[in-house]
């Protein structure tokens, strides 16, 4: 049960029925969206950020990695359950989702690097080490590129954390089980 209570749509500003028009599904919104909405402000600057993310320069299997190893640092199950998903329809297969979650290399040199300066920037204090960066470089990866990682962390830490707040749970199957 959600801890945080669910706002009606005719209660929302039109500003914010227009920014969660992207995310409607046949006709209705997910119930995490009217939660979210307690903080109309919040939820327009999370809708904006995400509609950023997606005509950004990383592609769907990055933006996902990037999902999935952050709900994995900060153990949301919720979000965990939403991007295991995700990541399939992007095309990472359940093998490289455990080791995405893990930290340990996929062989994919994008993605191991995303995994790298991610786990890097979550449990470490200060500034990303410097041959993480160079590895960036060498892997390809541009200064918007590596902003856009940071943005795609900036917003599922905040659904992450909404969702502790809430108590959030899946309606999908469980994420696989690491141990």
């Amino acid at each position: 049960m959600s801890r945080l209570s669910t706002r009606k749509e005719s209660a929302l500003s039109a500003s914010t029925l227009s920014a969660l028009e992207p995310v409607r599904q046949n006709g209705a919104l997910a119930e995490i969206y009217l939660q979210f909405a307690n903080s109309e402000p919040a939820v327009r600057a999370y809708l904006g950020m995400e509609a950023a993310l997606q005509s950004g320069s990383l592609d769907d299997q990055e933006l996902e990695c990037i999902k999935l190893l952050v709900s994995e640092l900060t153990q949301c199950e919720y979000c965990l359950s939403i991007h295991s998903f995700k990541a399939k329809k992007a095309g990472i297969d359940q093998a490289d989702q455990i080791l995405i979650r893990q930290c340990k290399p996929t062989g994919n040199a994008r993605l191991d690097v995303i995994v790298r300066l991610v786990r890097s920037l979550f449990k470490q204090p200060g500034t990303l080490e410097q041959t993480i960066l160079d590895d960036a470089r060498s892997a390809g990866f541009s200064d918007e590129n590596l902003v856009d990682i940071c943005m795609g962390m900036s917003t599922i830490f905040f659904t992450n954390m909404t969702n502790h707040i809430n108590h959030s749970r899946s309606t999908l199957p469980p994420a696989p089980d690491l141990s």
